[in-house]
């Protein structure tokens, strides 16, 4: 038998596919959702069958459905240009619906999608599919007797089903669209139900899906702007979630919503927000102009200016929200671990902008709330480079300390090392200092500093502040260790440098007991401070020569102050202290000689100053009596049995060719060539430049030639000096 065949029209369909919408699943075992499809089940043969394909277009176990037109189809999809549940295709004139299995989700036997929209189908006729998009020709295959009566063709409300033209149709479609925008309008319900449906399936696709992301930004701003509450607590806090994985700032501006409602109800955000929010910021990739650089993820990128503006926001935010009372809880959790994020980082410039909050932090001085997030803090020092752009870790340490907290040394060390070279005197004191209160004999953890380390933290701290230069000789003490050379030079150093003399010279004593030498150049460096003012000269000379203070007299701390008065030009005092040696008991050594020789040569230069446009001239008797007094110094130091060193050499060298006697000098020069001891660089550029000056250039250029020889190596430099005065340009 033929089904009865029924038409209906648009205008009086009483179902509206869009309302089936979701990701609502129908089980075919349900009575009351089969007896809605079946619509008449005296006739009806609906199952739970799958779908399947057939030559005349689809069947639904032994339900077959007539082929529909691309246009019908594309009128009842509500998804746009997808197709509502399966996909057309064009075999010649005609065009079949091929149904989508993947596109139900489930368990097809179990579960049909869009219902309505099959039950639609099922009470159409069976006739040829009409061109008209208004017109839909279905087959309904639950009658069991013909009608082909004209009082037969009824809706399937059972109504007179009246055929419309195309200018009808179009008007009658756009007074339905009217009117469904108002019911929209008007019944918040309907527009709650239809955001959740339309949010329960954009959340439900790819998570880095650009059409996603558009979606649930459509959805937020709808609920944003208006006036009712289409959206639950859940869903926006679903959103969040997406967001804040997605795009971090929208991700914030979905939380100062939710915040905002949430003082209307008389409550708090959750903590967990913040945290996820916050937790965030140390992933997000930065966006650079380099047109072959690819991001690493599909999140979306920010600008360093985007990124420090957001988080310039999220700090304020945090701050005038939870400014009074017991929200001030929210900022003793949340900033911190918004500074640990920031360094964390892998961008410098981003680690850079934690300490802005950091300052904050220490000045409001917030309880230590979790100080394992502080200690996790510091923990990150080495791979943050500390400075003056950077966090103070020194100031985070002391107030985690203070608050009772013991951190692991390891900790501790690296946040020491941190500073190196140590240039910031105040900071590396403050860590030092917490070391030496934190290591006692009754703990168990060892928070010995390497030697070291403790010398670098010497070497920087000289001249410059006595404190830590004392703080570091108290360390090395008590952790055994015995003062090095460096160390001691570091700490004379800077007493010289705070006036400290008597302290000075004790510790040029101590050096010397612990068989270390006085360099030179340190004893010059005495020299030099003792000599700024006369009146300290003068009262190291007393303090050195009162009997009772044999603990800082020596030979070198005689030597120092010997070097002052020559620094002064004051020979004859310099003679004086050369003289005392004897009566101190104490025997001069090589650095004694080379002072008294260097003393000689700064009497001589101020008293004959040299050009080399107009030599000097010289008087014979001052010439006879500086080469005398020279003569006086070199037989002190054959009867002490000291032996001549290039230091020694270079001073004679220099005193001679102060005297214009260059002939003697030059027999200075072969003499420390014959025992093999090296002769500084400047005695040779001295010698030839004082044979050229005077027009002996071949007397020049041997000199030079014994560069070599000297131990000074090649020196073309030297040639080239020689020939440019030999041939002026």
């Amino acid at each position: 038998r033929r089904p009865c065949c029924r038409k209906i029209s648009m205008k009086q369909k009483s179902l509206d596919p869009y309302t089936s919408i979701g990701t609502c699943r129908y089980s075919s075992n349900d009575a009351a959702i089969r007896s809605q499809i079946e619509g008449d089940t005296s006739t009806a043969r609906f199952t739970s069958a799958p779908i399947l394909p057939s030559s005349r277009g689809f069947e639904i176990k032994g339900i077959p459905t007539r082929q529909l037109s691309s246009e019908a189809i594309h009128a009842l999809s509500p998804r746009g240009n997808q197709d509502f549940f399966g996909s057309s295709s064009h075999t010649g004139q005609d065009v079949m619906m091929m149904p989508s299995l993947s596109s139900i989700e489930g368990k097809p036997e179990d579960s049909i999608a869009f219902l309505p929209l099959f039950k639609a189908i099922s009470t159409l006729n069976r006739q040829s599919p009409s061109t008209d998009i208004s017109i839909l020709d279905v087959e309904n295959v639950g009658g069991t007797e013909s009608c082909d009566h004209e009082e037969d063709k009824l809706d399937i409300n059972g109504t007179a089903a009246t055929i419309e033209t195309d200018e009808e149709v179009k008007e009658i479609q756009s007074q339905e669209i009217v009117t469904e925008s108002q019911e929209i309008v008007t019944d918040p319900e309907q527009e709650k139900h239809r955001m959740s449906c339309d949010l329960g399936l954009a959340l439900q696709h790819n998570p880095h899906h650009p059409l996603r992301y558009e979606k649930v930004m459509q959805l937020f701003e709808e609920a944003q702007t208006s006036p009712h509450e289409l959206l639950e607590n859940k869903q926006i806090i679903s959103i969040f979630y997406y967001l804040v994985k997605t795009d971090v700032s929208a991700g914030f501006d979905v939380l100062k919503y939710y915040k905002t409602r949430c003082e209307e109800q008389g409550r708090l955000v959750g903590l967990d927000m913040y945290h996820r929010l916050v937790n965030r910021i140390r992933s997000v990739e930065l966006q650079f102009k380099a047109t072959h650089y690819k991001p690493k993820s599909k999140t979306r990128q920010m600008t360093f200016d985007e990124l420090q503006k957001l988080v310039g926001d999220i700090t304020e935010h945090i701050k005038e929200e939870y400014s009074d009372g017991k929200k001030m809880v929210y900022q003793y959790l949340l900033l911190p671990e918004l500074v640990v994020s920031l360094t964390c980082h892998p961008n410098p410039y981003v680690n850079r902008s934690a300490k802005p909050i950091m300052d904050y932090i220490l000045e409001t001085q917030f309880p230590q709330l979790n100080p394992e997030l502080y200690e996790h803090l510091l923990g990150m020092a080495t791979q943050n480079r500390a400075g003056f752009d950077f966090l103070p870790y020194n100031r985070v340490l002391s107030q985690l300390v203070s608050s009772g907290h013991r951190p692991k040394p390891e900790t501790v060390i690296g946040v020491l090392r941190s500073y190196h070279p140590f240039v910031d005197i105040e900071a590396t004191h403050e860590v030092l200092a917490i070391i030496q209160k934190l290591s006692s004999p009754s703990v168990a953890e060892d928070y010995s500093v390497e030697l070291g380390t403790l010398e670098s933290i010497s070497m920087a701290s000289a001249r410059k502040n006595i404190e830590l230069n004392l703080l570091v000789w108290d360390m090395a003490e008590m952790f055994g260790y015995n003062p090095t050379e460096s160390m001691f030079e570091d700490v004379i150093m800077s007493f010289g440098a705070t006036r400290q003399d008597e302290n000075m010279y004790s510790a040029l004593v101590d050096m010397e007991k612990h068989d270390f030498v006085p360099s030179r150049v340190l004893l010059r460096y005495v020299a030099l401070k003792v000599a700024y003012h006369q009146k300290r000269l003068d009262h190291s000379n007393k303090m050195l020569s009162w009997t009772e203070n044999e603990h800082m007299r020596s030979t070198h701390t005689m030597n120092a102050l010997m070097m002052g008065y020559g620094i002064k030009k004051d020979i004859n005092s310099a003679f004086r202290v050369f003289e005392d040696l004897e009566k101190f008991n104490l025997k001069p050594d090589a650095d004694t000689f080379s002072f008294l020789m260097e003393i000689l040569y700064i009497d001589t230069k101020e008293r004959f100053p040299y050009q080399a446009s107009m030599p000097p001239r010289y008087n014979k008797e001052d010439v006879d009596d500086v080469v005398g007094a020279s003569q006086i110094v070199l037989g002190a130091m054959e009867e002490a049995g000291i032996l001549k060193t290039k230091h020694i050499y270079h001073e004679h060298i220099r005193l001679l060719c102060a005297l214009g006697l260059l002939e003697d000098a030059n027999l200075v020069l072969e003499e420390a060539l014959s025992t093999r001891t090296p002769v500084p660089v400047a005695s040779l550029f001295m010698i030839a430049t004082r044979f050229a000056d005077r027009g002996d250039f071949d007397m020049a250029l041997g000199v030079a030639e014994l560069s070599v020889e000297a131990g000074c190596g090649e020196l073309p430099q030297l040639v080239n000096r020689i020939n440019n005065i030999k041939s002026p340009k």
